[in-house]
């Protein structure tokens, strides 16, 4: 195959991978989407799609003002882009609101990249006439209907930059049609659903509802399937979905390079015809290819505006909205897209503080106070302590550490420094989340010397 045609071939499997690692992965996808684009440049058989790829249309760029000016990539100058998902159905004109918000974002020069999550909810002003303050998912639907140059995308990236002080460069928007599209181009994709799904509410495409109900188990889904396990959330929080996108996105992943997906690549490169657009033009997303395939999966930062920082509140109108803590938000936008002044420094907070993992103590001793000692010991050393108090038995002869989200390193300094071995750690994603950690004390953990 030509090296120009190879060389196209990858930027539209980079577009293809942007749509599947980012958008609907949701928080913390970009890990598998960079870690699946080096394996695929460096193992994969490469098809013969020369001819396919000269006839895949390219996205219609439009220019649109913002305050970023495009990066200089050969100089190593930082990229950001704004990924947007929105639930575009068949036969509607739009305008319509975001479903998902992410930035992502790639340093050349430290060779490391990260993704914000934007919660939908964020209520922010838009910086358009007239438009005042609203949810953040707003400002694509508000460009759209009232004709702001550039459309929907320009406002929506001007609203990030706005609020955030994060330059972005380009976006991508995708619908969720091609979710579904790639997922059946796999031939599905096998999930273990940890805890029944019931939804009684679930919203179809006619703008009625259905009652949605997966049960718990392995399952075998379909695109449909899949996409409704990964948008359901009327039981749960945005939070808790943003777990299972990404449960469906390991799944792709896995059954991608177990079918050899990139030799299907005329297959995958037909079904993705329209859902896609980008303002970036065929050159500007070369240029990120070749960053993308030197990024080691441990020089990825996934994090997302959460509850910590924001607070949840009732409008006048009756709406529920997330009003921002922008000092917060503040040190996050720093932390993520601020680099170090080293270009040997990766990453510039340590994988402790970049978790910020919330921590729970249960005294399950006889001994009154140890859970506030606990605690004490904890916060002087850095930790957010959110709660303590007496476990429901009082007779635990060991230590426990209860795992409850992702948080490796945080678990690993508290199994170090509590005694705690490895038949004593738990994990229970299901449990409703209060926390990330819980700390069950035993008769065996003696508090530190202060």
């Amino acid at each position: 195959m030509q090296k120009k045609s190879l060389i196209r071939f990858l930027v539209w499997m980079l577009a293809g991978m942007l749509f599947v690692f980012f958008v609907c992965g949701g928080i913390g996808a970009g890990f598998y989407f960079f870690d699946t684009i080096r394996a695929y440049t460096a193992n994969a058989q490469l098809p013969n799609i020369s001819g396919i790829v000269a006839d895949f249309p390219s996205a219609q760029p439009q220019a649109v003002a913002t305050v970023a000016p495009p990066p200089n990539v050969a100089a190593g100058e930082r990229i950001n882009i704004l990924i947007l998902g929105i639930d575009r159905r068949v036969d509607e004109e739009g305008p319509w609101r975001t479903d998902t918000m992410i930035v992502a974002t790639l340093d050349p020069k430290t060779k490391s990249a990260g993704m914000l999550s934007i919660p939908r909810d964020l209520y922010v002003p838009i910086p358009a006439p007239g438009a005042g303050e609203n949810r953040i998912n707003t400002a694509n639907f508000y460009g759209d209907s009232s004709k702001y140059p550039g459309g929907g995308p320009a406002l929506a990236k001007k609203t990030v930059e706005y609020n955030f002080a994060i330059p972005i460069h380009y976006y991508v928007l995708i619908d969720f049609d091609g979710f579904r599209k790639i997922i059946d181009s796999l031939g599905g994709v096998d999930i273990d659903v940890p805890e029944p799904i019931d939804d009684p509410e679930y919203p179809t495409e006619d703008y009625g509802t259905m009652h949605l109900q997966i049960p718990a188990g392995l399952q075998h889904m379909d695109g449909d399937l899949a996409l409704k396990y990964a948008r359901s959330r009327k039981s749960t929080s945005d939070f808790d979905r943003s777990k299972r996108q990404m449960q469906v996105i390991l799944a792709m992943r896995d059954k991608a390079l177990k079918i050899n997906a990139l030799a299907q690549a005329p297959q995958l490169l037909a079904q993705l015809r329209g859902a896609i657009e980008t303002d970036m033009t065929p050159d500007q997303m070369l240029a990120l290819a070749p960053i993308a395939a030197q990024i080691r999966s441990d020089n990825i930062k996934s994090r997302s505006i959460d509850l910590t920082m924001t607070y949840e509140i009732k409008l006048n109108t009756g709406a529920d909205v997330l009003w921002p803590d922008r000092e917060k938000i503040g040190t996050l936008i720093q932390e993520m897209f601020s680099t170090p002044p080293s270009s040997n420094v990766v990453t510039s907070i340590s994988p402790l503080k970049a978790e910020a993992a919330r921590i729970v103590i249960l005294n399950g001793t006889a001994k009154d106070g140890l859970a506030a000692m606990a605690s004490r010991y904890l916060k002087n050393n850095g930790f957010n302590v959110v709660q303590i108090g007496n476990a429901e038995k009082r007779d635990y002869a060991k230590t426990v550490l209860v795992d409850l989200a992702n948080k490796p390193a945080t678990l690993n300094w508290l199994a170090q420094h509590f005694n705690v071995d490895a038949g004593n750690i738990r994990s229970n994603p299901t449990q409703e989340r209060d926390s990330d950690i819980r700390i069950i004390l035993g008769n065996d953990w003696t508090p530190p010397l202060e």
